[in-house]
């Protein structure tokens, strides 16, 4: 890794929280824009791709834990915020020079949100009966995620 990354540090703990909206205001202030040339911020809702994910993350130089997204941004599977619906349950890994490393959500658990998100995202459950069972019989909360450089 050394090799690769010479300058790279351990990581110090614990690391910063900080909800999408918050990401969406500190580029904002900061003047990292959805479009350079037009000079455009970002907007609620707006995905914030790799470029300027990375330019915030290098400028506050610590390991981020980005949470809350727009549900509307994140796949169907992924669990509501109770006290917020139209948010979920999700973290995005960020790190200095490197970008992001890990996502990861709380999963939809319960049957009829599950149901309702097949709907939503156009899929024809039937193939996943395996999966929308093992709700109906037992299902949990639980999480998931995904690692990748």
């Amino acid at each position: 890794l050394r090799e690769v990354h010479p300058n790279l540090a351990i990581p110090q703990r614990p690391f910063r929280r900080m909800r999408y909206s918050d990401a969406i205001e500190y580029c904002r202030e900061h003047k990292i824009y959805k479009d350079e040339e037009k000079k455009e911020f970002f907007e609620f809702g707006d995905d914030i791709p790799e470029g300027p994910e990375r330019r915030m993350t290098d400028q506050i130089g610590v390991p981020i834990l980005l949470t809350h997204f727009p549900a509307g941004m994140k796949s169907f599977y992924m669990q509501r915020c109770k006290d917020e619906p139209e948010l979920t349950e999700s973290v995005d890994v960020l790190m200095p020079t490197v970008g992001e490393i890990v996502g990861g959500s709380m999963r939809t658990w319960e049957p009829a949100p599950l149901a309702e998100g097949f709907t939503r995202a156009g899929i024809d459950p039937a193939p996943y009966s395996w999966y929308t069972d093992q709700r109906k019989y037992g299902g949990c909360p639980h999480g998931g995620y995904g690692l990748g450089v």
